[in-house]
């Protein structure tokens, strides 16, 4: 009798598993809610169960999709049925998302600060802690290399101008753009946001290199020093070398 229940229990998953997969196929994720997405993607790396009281057990710990997916593997593996390996995988889709943002910066060329803005939101908006991205470009805009800045914190990051220096340098590096992210939903320049920006005026003009802007993503919001026009007060306060 129990092997019976077992063999319909399984027959239900998997209809139900084949009824996603086949969802997804023809619509991709338009259909699903977030409860669904979490189910299909365990179903990746739970074989042979059932994950739809996973993904509801991850909804109620963490309460939204985005919380699940930016959830740090220890505590993922405290909802029901997560194990390490879950846990893992659904660290992974993270890092997956931010290295295919950034894939994506790296063949873009910027030349004006809406560019700037365009192609870097996406990828600030990714992180869940404060973090700088230098954008290294050659004199035509094309981005030759994203270095990323953090020191793992909740809601500050210590920025290094001699650690900037090194990463443009060996880039050869003709032009930059600075971005960062505010955790809240205000890009406007902290007083410590435009300290680092006017040494770091001084610090391009001194190396020849051409200072385009310095951008700030907050949620849906953006900030740019060169827009607003005090990128080019800030460089007319700097003196020359």
């Amino acid at each position: 009798m129990e092997h019976t229940k077992e063999s319909l229990n399984q027959h239900i998953h998997h209809g139900r598993r084949k009824k996603l997969r086949t969802r997804f196929l023809d619509n991709g994720l338009d259909t699903f809610n977030e409860c669904e997405v979490l189910e299909f993607a365990l179903g990746f790396c739970i074989p042979r169960q059932d994950t739809n009281p996973a993904a509801h057990s991850l909804l109620d710990k963490f309460e939204s999709l985005q919380a699940v997916i930016d959830a740090k593997p220890a505590d993922l593996t405290q909802a029901y049925g997560i194990g390490e390996q879950a846990a893992v995988f659904l660290h992974f889709l993270k890092q997956l998302t931010s290295y295919l943002a950034k894939q994506t910066v790296t063949k873009a060329k910027i030349t004006s600060p809406q560019q700037a803005i365009d192609f870097l939101a996406p990828l600030l908006r990714t992180y869940t802690v404060e973090q700088y991205v230098v954008v290294c470009l050659d004199t035509a805009g094309k981005v030759k290399k994203v270095h990323n800045i953090t020191n793992h914190e909740l809601d500050m990051v210590h920025v290094n101008v001699r650690e900037i220096v090194s990463m443009i340098t060996a880039t050869k590096t003709a032009q930059v753009v600075l971005a960062h992210n505010h955790l809240n939903d205000d890009p406007r320049p902290s007083m410590d946001d435009m300290q680092l920006t006017r040494r770091l005026c001084l610090t391009f003009q001194n190396l020849g290199i051409k200072f385009l802007d310095h951008v700030i993503i907050a949620g849906e919001h953006d900030y740019s020093f060169h827009m607003s026009g005090l990128l080019d007060q800030l460089k007319a306060n700097t003196p020359h070398k």
